[in-house]
């Protein structure tokens, strides 16, 4: 595929932590905010740029009214175009991503505004017993992120631990790996390498009201010692809340255009899109999906993992890029080991966050940035979704 798809804006909130900063906002608003930030990012407003928005979101039931979220955005923002909402898991993003580059082939649209957006502390709790009433008996209201876990289905911590048995990652190599997410995000942070991709938020929490500038989730003090003595959750052998990501609020948006459009403008191209592509496997199969989607759109592009300067897989759990790049390298050690070396070098998701419906935005321009400071490269993003599907995308600097 020609290279023909061009970033010319990306941005995203710091993420909250559960029943934090941003616990008091509407996901609307938030997602309006960090939008907003990306039509004006690059010193002219875009908002008249835009032939669509595509907007993903999980957990849609956080919202006021749990309907066309995408176009309760776009109107906030003053955009009257289509809007396409999309729900696929932590997946959505990415998949809305990839609509935009289908209506950007077929030459239906040259232009179009991606976002994604969960804010998971707003997530309501939910009974069916109102409705028609209850005669007699409690009331019981169901907590749908308590644990995430689909209708015969194991929970989601479950899989990653079953995956990780399966690819024989030990438990101590996957706390190491989540403590390494926080200590790798606390030096990027230093650096100030998360200054391109943020867009301080003001927030009000309770009484106090104050400008929302880091993610504040991650704890680069931990050890590995104190990770390790945290229980197993949900019925999984290794998954605990030392090695997964909390629940978390955030959301995310990109600008992308046709690289004509894009010059004819006179906008800066931040990255281009090589290549995106979807996967899906057994429904267990979320810690190596995110392989198999890598592997399906480096096939596309005629590459190999070798020709990726860096990758990005959301640490959806600390398992999913331990498994992913573990079939990436082969099942050598030498090689898995060269690979984790240029995997989540800012970290990841578990010191992060991991605000289902944004994540996938999150970790490509976490990639696309630091390929620029690197002084260009390209590299792969790929996220797991629930029930396993997978998105890829293959991104040049």
């Amino acid at each position: 595929m020609p290279e023909t798809f061009a970033i010319v804006s990306a941005k995203r909130s710091p993420f909250g932590k559960y029943l934090g900063s941003l616990s008091e906002m509407e996901p609307l608003d938030l997602a309006a905010h960090t939008a907003r930030a990306a039509l004006e990012a690059s010193g002219r407003d875009l908002v008249g740029e835009i032939d669509q928005m595509f907007v993903g979101n999980c957990i849609s039931s956080a919202f006021e009214t749990a309907s066309v979220t995408g176009r309760q955005i776009g109107l906030s923002l003053g955009l009257d175009v289509f809007t396409t909402t999309l729900d696929t898991a932590c997946c959505s993003p990415l998949t809305a991503l990839r609509m935009a580059l289908w209506g950007m082939r077929l030459g239906e649209i040259s232009s179009a505004l991606v976002v994604g957006v969960d804010v998971m502390s707003r997530t309501a709790h939910v009974t069916r017993q109102a409705r028609s009433g209850t005669r007699i008996g409690a009331l019981v209201l169901v907590d749908p992120i308590f644990p995430i876990i689909y209708p015969g289905y194991s929970s989601v911590a479950v899989d990653a631990s079953d995956g990780a048995e399966k690819y024989d990652v030990p438990k101590r190599m996957i706390d190491t790996f989540a403590l390494g997410s926080h200590l790798k995000w606390a030096d990027a942070r230093d650096a100030g390498k998360f200054d391109d991709e943020i867009a301080p938020i003001r927030v009000r929490k309770g009484r106090q009201e104050y400008l929302f500038t880091e993610d504040e989730m991650p704890r680069p003090h931990a050890s590995v010692a104190r990770i390790a003595m945290l229980p197993p959750v949900f019925g999984a052998k290794t998954t605990t809340a030392g090695n997964a990501p909390g629940l978390n609020d955030g959301a995310t948006a990109m600008i992308v255009m046709t690289r004509e459009r894009a010059e004819r403008l006179g906008l800066e191209v931040l990255g281009t899109i090589v290549e995106a592509a979807g996967e899906t496997d057994r429904p267990d199969g979320i810690s190596w999906i995110p392989a198999h989607a890598i592997e399906k759109v480096l096939e596309r592009s005629s590459m190999s993992i070798d020709d990726m300067d860096l990758i990005e897989i959301n640490e959806a759990f600390a398992a999913m890029p331990l498994v992913s790049t573990k079939i990436l390298a082969g099942g050598d050690e030498g090689r898995w080991h060269e690979l984790l070396g240029r995997t989540n070098v800012n970290g990841g998701a578990v010191a992060i966050g991991h605000p289902v419906g944004a994540s996938g935005l999150r970790i490509t321009m976490t990639l696309m940035y630091e390929l620029r400071r690197r002084g260009g490269g390209q590299g792969v993003a790929a996220i797991c979704g629930g029930l396993t599907q997978g998105e890829a995308v293959i991104i040049k600097a």
